[in-house]
């Protein structure tokens, strides 16, 4: 059996790719304390705007939140490589948590989820929704969306949110 080695590397980066400080942070779109921190997360680098660093997001799927893991295929489709189409709907879903939180979705297919899914791509975004439902089950979205746990596996990551500063080592 062949090794799968992503295209890219774990994560979402807003921000400069050279910043000397990166918030590495472990979110689940369908988490509550991830909604909660999120927004604080875009305000510290909002307030360092002027500053080198950078946020580097890694969408995880908890067990425990049955959603998460087609609303992360969702995000990394729609986002489609773009970082702030990325944190834009990830902003735009953790505004709408209450939508596709567990207690909503008990008697819900799972074919209901992708509808809900592709209503909210296509209120945010225009797109087209049956397009939309088949880029989310394209392999390369596949392989977005589960690197993030297992990166989060190599950094002992098991709950969320989960962060971290990374900083760049200097020379003496």
């Amino acid at each position: 059996m062949a090794i799968p080695i992503p295209l890219r590397p774990s994560g979402i980066l807003l921000g400069a790719p050279a910043a000397q400080i990166t918030i590495d942070a472990f979110l689940d779109i369908q988490c509550p304390y991830s909604r909660n921190i999120w927004s604080t997360l875009i305000d510290v680098l909002d307030y360092y705007k002027n500053e080198s660093i950078s946020l580097k997001t890694h969408i995880i799927a908890l067990s425990n939140h049955r959603q998460a893991w087609d609303l992360s295929l969702g995000l990394f489709a729609l986002a489609d490589g773009d970082s702030s189409l990325f944190y834009n709907f990830a902003t735009y879903l953790y505004d709408r948590q209450e939508q596709f939180y567990n207690a909503e979705f008990m008697n819900k297919t799972h074919e209901d989820l992708r509808q809900s899914i592709a209503d909210m791509a296509h209120e945010h975004s225009g797109l087209d929704r049956k397009k939309f439902i088949q880029r989310m089950s394209d392999s390369d979205i596949y392989t977005l969306a589960r690197t993030p746990i297992r990166y989060a596996a190599t950094k002992s990551v098991w709950a969320t949110p989960t962060y971290s500063s990374i900083m760049p080592m200097t020379s003496s």
